[in-house]
């Protein structure tokens, strides 16, 4: 990359920081009614938050492998430690709620824990460009999991739950808006190859660790069955949006004649 580019990328970096330091850090301890979890919400919402907390568990894997990807890179590379530290509040919020709520016990944590533990998440794409294009997909998606997911918290009377699914919310756009920001450069020096990789990984698109996580297709039917993520939901609320705020659309990625939407994969799958 260039010069430019890398310092283009440590000025979003610094303007990422900067705002989370200003409007967006908050306690675990401090800022959720821990006290006001509900223990009749329905098993079928905490099947979801301990799914969701499991992919969040492979936060070792995101962060070493994604951080060497883009170790000489200062702006990529400190947000990528920064996101690890968030992302960590964000597992242990998930796994408070299980435990004060009492919807799973310490020792099922533990349990659960090692058991995903025992597997290892790998990139799905190789080269740093890619990886960025991924995790803007993940990212918008995640956030909208979280935001719906708050919802059936609210619908279900667990303002603990809520509160804490609303600052997770709340840090997975500003993720995406870092990765989203970082899309654009790329397409201000390199339009056709960022194009090229982003028929790429749309074609072979999954989120994170489902594959890896024990009984995930129950937990997915979870996920649509409580209308949180579809396919339709994905092309819709994800992959539209995006690539409209690219400056592209699914004609011109078909243009290219090497992609097919259709076959995309989402989360749920």
């Amino acid at each position: 990359m260039s010069a430019q580019l890398e310092n283009q990328f440590y000025e979003l970096y610094l303007e990422f920081f900067n705002r989370a330091e200003a409007e967006r850090r908050w306690n675990l301890q401090k800022d959720i009614p821990w006290q006001s979890c509900n223990s009749a919400v329905t098993d079928d919402i905490a099947l979801i938050v301990e799914s969701f907390m499991a992919v969040e568990l492979y936060l070792p894997d995101y962060t070493s492998k994604i951080l060497h990807l883009v170790r000489k890179s200062r702006g990529r590379a400190w947000f990528q430690a920064n996101w690890g530290y968030e992302e960590s509040k964000h597992s242990m919020a998930l796994e408070q709620w299980l435990l004060q709520s009492g919807k799973r016990s310490l020792k099922e944590v533990n349990e659960f824990t090692e058991q995903v533990l025992s597997k290892e998440w790998n990139m799905p794409f190789e080269t740093p460009r890619q990886m960025m294009i991924y995790t803007t997909f993940q990212e918008l998606s995640t956030g909208l999991n979280y935001k719906n997911l708050r919802r059936r918290a609210i619908e279900q009377n667990d303002s603990a739950l809520a509160t804490a699914l609303s600052f997770i919310a709340r840090d997975e756009s500003a993720h995406y808006q870092f990765f989203q920001d970082g899309v654009k450069l790329y397409m201000k020096e390199d339009r056709d190859g960022t194009l090229e990789d982003v028929r790429t990984v749309l074609a072979g698109f999954r989120m994170p660790a489902h594959d890896l996580i024990p009984d995930w297709e129950h937990r997915g039917q979870a996920i649509v069955g409580q209308k949180l993520f579809s396919d339709r939901i994905f092309f819709k609320e994800i992959m539209r949006p995006i690539l409209s705020v690219l400056g592209t659309s699914r004609h011109e990625l078909e243009e290219l004649g090497k992609t097919n939407p259709d076959c995309l994969q989402p989360s749920v799958s």
